[in-house]
Order: structure tokens, then sequence, then C-alpha cells
């Protein structure tokens, strides 16, 4: 009887051996995170943009978007001074796009050498969250003109402390389900880090 009983078990074996794995979800987009020992943002294919942020004249593949305060994204305020007055007093926020070869961060205190980026593909769904997000930092337009290739949309978030370009990477990135640890105060330092175990936990699941 037992003989009987183990020849079916054996052949359920070896038809679970040749079973299929689990096929994870195609990508349907690219979400690249970048940071630097002073700012952050993300940088999506220009087709992922949300359709009327671009600005105009766009013509090379990649669009870096990302947050930061009007005075210093039009270039009227820079120095240490500058940025003491901000700690203090908030200043106005804005969503900066700019058409990239390469993501170089033209203000503040950036070293090149300490350019990371993190690679996350996601699908239809978890684009359509990362717009749909990345719609709420961005106020009514007009967008102001930089150069050719880049514009800044006035935000309805103001620039602060616990309102900068760090907290919209993070908040951008959720929307797509990708999550970030946010501490009160993100910082450069701190983010690095948390984009680190963000994306190896992302890996480890799919």
């Amino acid at each position: 009887m037992r003989s009987l009983l183990l020849v079916p078990m054996l052949l359920l074996a070896v038809a679970g051996c040749g079973a299929p794995r689990p096929q994870r979800a195609v990508p349907d987009a690219l979400v690249v995170a970048f940071a630097d020992d002073f700012h952050s943002g993300i940088i999506l294919a220009h087709g992922d943009v949300p359709p009327g942020l671009l600005p105009p004249g766009v013509s090379r593949p990649w669009v870096a978007v990302h947050f930061g305060e009007r005075e210093w994204i039009t270039g009227r305020a820079s120095g240490v001074l500058a940025g003491l007055l901000l700690a203090v007093d908030p200043g106005q926020g804005g969503v900066q796009i700019d058409h990239i070869d390469w993501w170089v961060h033209d203000r503040g205190s950036t070293d090149r050498q300490r350019l990371r980026v993190w690679a996350f593909p996601v699908t239809s769904v978890e684009l359509a969250g990362l717009q749909a997000r990345l719609l709420t930092w961005v106020g009514p337009g007009p967008p102001g003109p930089l150069r050719p290739g880049s514009c800044w949309w006035p935000s309805p978030q103001a620039w602060s402390l616990r309102t900068n370009c760090h907290d919209f990477t993070t908040d951008v990135l959720a929307g797509a389900g990708i999550l970030v640890d946010r501490p009160p105060i993100m910082m450069a330092g701190l983010l690095r880090p948390a984009l680190d175990r963000a994306w190896a936990e992302r890996d480890d699941g799919r």
C-alpha cells in the first residue's frame, strides 16, 4: 500500500521541480534618484514627465526634476548668509526641470566626486503614482524660464529645513512605492544610506 502511495507523491515532486517560478513584474520605465553632498532629485526620461511640465526646447532624452528655493534657483541669492537666512525664514519653493546629458548641480557646495545615482525600474502603475505625487509639488504656472532646456515651476510647498530637496526626492519616490527613510530633518548625509536601503529592499523583493 505504501509503495502505491509513493508513486503519485514522486510524480507531484517531479512536476513541482519543473514548475516555472513566478515572474517578476516587467518594468515599463526607469526612475533614477541622484544625490551628492548638497542636493538631490530624480531623473526621468523626458517622455515620462507629466504633460505640460517640460520646458520648451527639450531635445535630450533625460530630464532632471528637483526642488529648490526660488531665489537660489533663479540665481538671485547665493552665499553663506543667504543660506543662513533661509534656515530661519522659509523661502518660496520651486520645482526645477532641466534636460541633461548628465547631472551636474551648478549651485551650492556640490562635490562632483560625491555624486551617486540609484536606478529603480518601475511599472506603468508605479510611474503614474510618481507622476501624481510630483504634481502635488507643482503650483499653477506660468513657469519661470532659466536657460534653454530648463525652467522652474512655483510650488505650493515652501522651502525650509523640514521641506527641502531631499524631502521632495523621498516624497516623489514614495509615489512609486519606493520607500526611503525620512528623518525629521533630511540631509544629504542621511539620504544616501537611506537610498541604499531602499534600493536593496526593492531589489530583494523582485
